[in-house]
């Protein structure tokens, strides 16, 4: 379900955590469909997070062998006013407040869960998406020793960072050719 970066969508959907509103069992489950043709004042959905065979593969390699996989479930609230202005911009910094995710994941030995937060990153110059990172952070349920290189290791991975300027990217060009309409 990730696909190259699904984590992308991230900065597209997490700046405010879904604490008012709809409850979470209300929330769509397609994140993609509320960005695209939602209409309410805010993106409110579930996002699910889970790798592909290769980015299993990937993160197995780069966590020498500990991590096998990954489920995670984020719940996103953001203002639909927040995304325009960090895509109308040329240059502009965006940071996502930290977004709280629940993940289950399965090492060599064991599985377990623990929470952590994604809080996004991106940067655009002259109009395109430059870097960008997840942003994971504050994972608990773990010991230090075992979330840092972890942490490390989503926040620098190459597949989810291409990915997400990828996604990024393509949404910016959609919506700047009138796609993506939203209420504001």
């Amino acid at each position: 379900m990730m696909r190259g970066g699904l984590l992308a969508l991230a900065f597209i959907l997490a700046a405010h955590p879904a604490s008012a509103g709809a409850p979470a069992s209300a929330l769509s489950e397609d994140c993609f469909a509320e960005v695209e043709t939602g209409t309410g004042s805010d993106i409110a959905c579930l996002f699910q997070l889970q790798p592909s065979a290769a980015e299993r593969a990937e993160l197995e390699a780069g966590s020498r062998g500990y991590v096998k996989d990954f489920a995670c479930r984020m719940t996103v609230r953001i203002a639909r006013a927040e995304i325009d202005k960090a895509l109308a911009a040329a240059d502009y910094s965006f940071k996502s407040p930290e977004q709280p995710v629940v993940c289950t994941i399965t090492t060599y030995k064991s599985t377990f869960d623990v929470t952590g937060t994604f809080a996004p990153e991106v940067v655009f110059k002259n109009g395109v998406a430059v870097s960008a990172t997840p942003g994971l952070g504050n994972v608990k349920g773990i010991t230090r020793v075992i979330s840092w290189p972890i942490v490390q290791f989503v926040n620098r991975w190459p597949s989810v960072r291409d990915g997400m300027l990828t996604i990024v990217n393509a949404y910016r060009a959609h919506k700047s050719k009138g796609g993506a309409k939203t209420k504001t």
